[in-house]
């Protein structure tokens, strides 16, 4: 299926991620023209490697950015400004006994997952306004709608995100812009696999098998599953999905 999406100017943070990386290739192949934030050039380009795109396609541009800070979001001001389609996405903090964290640990967690995320969309709407054309798309997590143990750090920002995501996506000052959280479940990354790795040894395939057993699709999603709907939200196909947290968890709801 041709989703249109060749020459479209695509912002994608934290590319040295699996989902993040996922979608580079995937709008690479597309046609898209990709300005792409990561902390490890080296990683992404592993990454990249892992889902068959090329580092060295013309059409990506690798950009060494703490997407976090403040001040290198206004480094990249001026490219998420002129583009077309925006991903925005910050890797969760650690899991932990909510008792034991302090208030500098709370607001590090709501200014890394939701100020990133509410600013990058603030320096994209306006242009996107002008044109009465764009998708925006936060990578989250399914835990906003069903939360997981010790995960309160990044449940608790992810949900003030979703709810500013439905706010603004319900407003009528945006005609011909899609704004739109993804939510994702277990899937095969890294960080699924330290998790797993984390746990003594003679532990880790029966944790394996009982996360799989939660999944009634029976297996594990893809980054490559992810980053297929995340282009076709964004697409002119997509362009009616607006306001919604759009879980892909394989059936998973607990």
């Amino acid at each position: 299926m041709n989703l249109k999406l060749k020459n479209k100017k695509v912002f994608i943070c934290s590319a040295d991620t699996d989902l993040g990386a996922a979608c580079v290739a995937e709008y690479l192949k597309q046609g898209s023209k990709i300005n792409a934030t990561c902390l490890s050039a080296k990683k992404l380009k592993r990454l990249l490697k892992r889902f068959d795109a090329d580092e060295n396609d013309k059409n990506l541009n690798i950009l060494i950015n703490d997407i976090s800070s403040e001040k290198d979001r206004l480094i990249v001001k001026k490219s998420v400004q002129l583009t077309d389609i925006l991903i925005t996405h910050v890797p969760g903090p650690p899991s932990g006994d909510f008792l034991k964290w302090t208030n500098e640990d709370w607001l590090k967690s709501f200014n890394d997952i939701f100020l990133t995320s509410a600013q990058l969309i603030n320096f994209a709407l306006p242009r996107m306004k002008d044109k009465k054309s764009g998708s925006i798309i936060n990578i989250s997590s399914m835990t906003t709608n069903f939360p997981m143990h010790n995960l309160e750090l990044s449940t608790v920002s992810r949900t003030a995100l979703e709810g500013f995501t439905k706010s603004i996506a319900k407003k009528n000052d945006f005609p011909g812009i899609n704004i739109n959280s993804i939510l994702p479940g277990y899937f095969l990354t890294e960080s699924l696999e330290n998790f797993i790795k984390s746990n003594p040894k003679s532990d880790q395939e029966n944790i394996k098998l009982k996360l799989l057993e939660k999944i009634p699709v029976g297996r594990f999603g893809k980054p490559e599953d992810f980053a297929k709907l995340c282009c076709f939200v964004s697409s002119e196909y997509g362009r009616f999905i607006s306001g919604q947290s759009i879980l892909i968890n394989g059936g998973q709801v607990a």
